[in-house]
């Protein structure tokens, strides 16, 4: 299918005439003081948490969430830095993430969830999992090797980055067909496919809505959930492992899950071949068969499985 163009993004509708009516939102505080907010479907089915990665927001979800919202209560966070939580001032590591959304977990009254997480989202739903308290998590396409964090400049970046920091700078105001036609120099490598308009609209809007001081506050020395083995042999719910094709060119389309699953204790390996890094947006039908399964298999919080009694 080919990219997506500047006309047809133009057509494009407003975030807030696609958000569903009723779903609901919330913020609680850090233990910083920093204002946390989650986006919640509301109703009485099992719980889902959604963790997006870096850049975007919980929204970026929205159509995972309208999948599974018929069965299941939906929770979308947004990271501090990203959406409508509180800016950066100190440190945007794994760990503080991790604290983050335990307290939104916490003030939402969420028990037993299964957490999907997607890259950023995904290390924190496997540091999140591994402290207990899952009933399941999915990692969708997260680091497979040890990766510190980069540093960057945010007021010199490198020459690669600097446009598109400049397109970051002037997201926020942007009319929204503005923003529209900008977002689409931020789609990441890999993408060859029309993206559904729900997917588009809430990627360029995460964007817009994303702090680069973020950038400044990475600890150098964080390492990926692959850089952790004990975390991932500490996990004790069952793990699904979504994988995309390398980012990087020329790496080629085998993807080594070794870091993962030679050391977590119930897991399932599903590689997206064909997909770029949002496996959601290119390949949304094949994903939420994947995790309305998975969900599914590890039944709801009172111990049943598939609506049945084990």
């Amino acid at each position: 299918m080919p990219k997506l163009e500047a006309e047809t993004v133009a057509t494009f509708r407003p975030l807030v005439d696609l958000v569903p009516e009723g779903w609901r939102t919330a913020t609680t505080t850090a233990a910083d003081g920093t204002e946390l907010h989650w986006t919640d479907t509301g109703g009485d089915g099992a719980p889902v948490v959604l963790l997006h990665g870096l850049q975007v927001d919980g929204l970026s979800w929205l159509r995972t969430a309208q999948a599974l919202a018929p069965s299941h209560r939906v929770v979308m966070p947004d990271l501090r830095g990203h959406g409508r939580s509180g800016r950066v001032h100190t440190t945007a590591s794994t760990g503080v993430h991790v604290d983050d959304v335990t307290t939104v977990l916490d003030a939402a009254d969420v028990e037993c969830p299964v957490v999907v997480g997607h890259s950023l989202g995904a290390e924190v739903a496997g540091f999140l999992a591994a402290r207990g308290r899952m009933r399941g998590v999915v990692l969708v396409d997260p680091v497979l090797v040890p990766m510190p964090s980069p540093v960057i400049d945010v007021d010199a970046p490198p020459p690669w980055l600097a446009p598109i920091f400049a397109t970051l700078r002037a997201l926020p105001t942007q009319t929204h067909n503005q923003r529209m036609r900008a977002g689409l120099t931020l789609l990441p490598p890999g993408v060859d496919v029309d993206w559904h308009e729900v997917d588009y609209v809430t990627f360029v809007e995460g964007q817009s809505r994303f702090d680069l001081d973020v950038y400044r506050h990475l600890d150098p020395d964080g390492a990926s959930l692959a850089a952790s083995p004990d975390a991932v042999a500490a996990i004790d719910c069952p793990i699904l492992l979504l994988t995309a094709r390398p980012m990087l060119p020329g790496a080629g389309g085998e993807v080594d899950a070794t870091p993962l699953t030679g050391h977590w204790r119930d897991g399932r390996h599903v590689h997206f071949p064909g997909s770029g890094h949002h496996i959601a947006a290119d390949r949304f039908d094949r994903f939420v068969r994947e995790v309305g399964a998975f969900i599914a298999d590890v039944g709801d919080p009172d111990g049943a499985t598939d609506g049945q009694d084990p």
